[in-house]
């Protein structure tokens, strides 16, 4: 006499979350009706949803930033207005974090000031509106990370940059 064997299964796709038991065709096919339903969706949200990818970060600053010990170095060769610099120094430090080269994916309004070139004052006054805008946000005080929008808008600063130099 066969005994009916009985195949239990979880899958977790973000937040979806089911499970699945019976015998092998009937959890088989209803795992097929699930991905089936959940596909598009996901499809949908990959296309919508902002994700960095630090390939394409790292080679849109190539020839305009050089992650150092000591920090991002934008180049001397382009002159920015402060918001740009601003936000490529940001940038630096977050591919630098997200590469194990920096500590931290932070910077303090110092060191804004010396890595853009910019005067402190003119880093402190500018900041407030990249936080008002979303693209810069105060971890601690006197200290500021990229947001992802910002992460996004330095990407274009770079490629626009970039297209002016060619």
């Amino acid at each position: 006499m066969s005994e009916k064997r009985t195949i239990r299964v979880h899958v977790e796709f973000g937040d979806a979350r089911v499970d699945f038991e019976g015998d092998l065709n009937e959890v088989f096919e209803a795992i097929v009706r699930f991905l089936s339903r959940i596909y598009p969706s996901i499809e949908i949200l990959q296309k919508i949803v902002f994700s960095p990818d630090l390939a394409r970060l790292m080679n849109s600053v190539v020839g305009l930033l050089e992650i150092t010990s000591n920090g991002p170095a934008i180049s001397q060769n382009i002159d920015l207005p402060a918001r740009s610099a601003i936000c490529l120094a940001l940038l630096g430090a977050y591919i630098g974090s997200r590469i194990g080269k920096l500590q931290r994916d932070s910077l303090s309004t110092n060191e804004l000031s010396k890595l853009t070139g910019k005067a402190r004052k003119t880093v402190t006054n500018e900041l407030p509106r990249l936080i008002e805008e979303g693209l810069v946000e105060k971890v601690s005080e006197g200290e500021y990370r990229i947001t992802e929008l910002g992460i996004r808008r330095a990407e274009e600063i770079a490629e626009s940059i970039k297209r002016a130099k060619a």
